[in-house]
């Protein structure tokens, strides 16, 4: 009988207190849209956040089927450039403590980032993008923390 009530007891504990494992953060849901601008002869893709929820642009990174590297838009001093493409990009990249791509702390609706591809060629490329339930850290190409990364978006160019 006391072997009953302190397993019963246990169980309405788990609830009322919920020491149980948290679920994991719902990933935000968006929709994405892209074009390829031709400058100077490199292909640059356009990603425009079309419709969903504004997304905080510390968690967001992208990585491509050929090495790629987010910046500003064509002609910006921080323009995405072919020669700093890696696997994985973080939407904050930074060397200096400014973003190259600006639009700030979240990334809203109508709001366009810019990729390159590390030969300067678009046709064909894979591009996905990746929510991370933390901030991704580091500079270029950012490391992600932990296993909590959720894949949100996906093209082909």
């Amino acid at each position: 009988m006391v072997a009953v009530v302190v397993i019963l007891a246990s169980t309405v504990g788990l609830f009322v207190f919920d020491i149980g494992p948290s679920p994991s953060p719902t990933a935000p849901q968006i929709s994405v849209s892209h074009s390829v601008i031709d400058y100077n002869g490199d292909d640059i893709i356009a990603v425009t956040l079309e419709s969903g929820t504004a997304v905080e642009t510390e968690k967001l990174y992208v990585t491509g089927s050929k090495d790629i590297d987010i910046g500003g838009p064509p002609g910006d001093s921080e323009a995405a450039n072919s020669d700093y493409a890696s696997g994985r990009e973080k939407f904050t990249e930074s060397s200096d403590g400014t973003p190259q791509i600006d639009i700030g702390e979240t990334w809203d609706s109508g709001e366009t980032v810019y990729l390159v591809p590390s030969d300067n060629d678009a046709d064909g490329v894979t591009i996905k993008i990746y929510w991370n339930t933390r901030p991704v850290e580091g500079v270029n190409p950012g490391e992600v923390e932990g296993d909590d990364s959720y894949k949100i978006a996906e093209f082909t160019v």
